[in-house]
């Protein structure tokens, strides 16, 4: 039996991802079908994944068109993101149901942040297991590990705080 290639699903469902590309392309495909939460850990929105015009595009697409899709990121380094006008930014200012957080020091200092990720709803994820390379994985149906993950970011998102610069603005 063969290894399965970047962007093969394996026979577990595990599409194993290698480039940013890779990333932005599968990031996509699990945003299309968002009913109601889409979660996000980052350390600076990754702009070459998180960044990319097709994700950027999707995470709006789903925000709109469902009034229910909530989207909750959470970031450890704000400061590059803002400094570099990250495409997210403006799109948290503008839609309610977009918030994004900063983790606290404290927390991380305890529980270090060890994947980015990406989930959406109860079942589909996209995870950068490492932040030197663009390795990971996607799944479409994977409640284990999505569950487990969201634990994670609730754990982070109570030790978490608003930035002003990630803030909605009323107008």
């Amino acid at each position: 039996m063969t290894e399965p290639t970047s962007d093969t699903p394996s026979e577990t469902g595990v599409i194993r991802l290698d480039s940013a590309d890779g990333f932005a392309q599968h990031s996509c495909e699990v945003l299309a079908n968002a009913l109601r939460t889409i979660n996000i850990v980052s350390t600076d929105l990754e702009r070459t994944w998180l960044g990319h015009t097709e994700v950027v595009d999707a995470l709006k697409r789903a925000v709109i068109k469902n009034r229910r899709v909530h989207v909750r990121i959470l970031l450890t380094e704000p400061g590059d993101a803002i400094a570099q006008k990250h495409p997210l930014i403006p799109l948290i200012k503008r839609l309610s149901r977009m918030e994004a957080r900063v983790i606290e020091d404290d927390i991380l200092d305890k529980v270090p942040l060890k994947h980015t990720f990406l989930t959406v709803d109860r079942s589909r994820v996209v995870l950068r297991q490492t932040q030197d390379e663009f390795i990971g994985f996607a799944h479409y149906d994977d409640r284990p590990t999505v569950s487990q993950l969201q634990d994670t970011f609730d754990q982070y998102w109570r030790y978490s705080r608003q930035h002003p610069d990630l803030r909605f603005v009323n107008i």
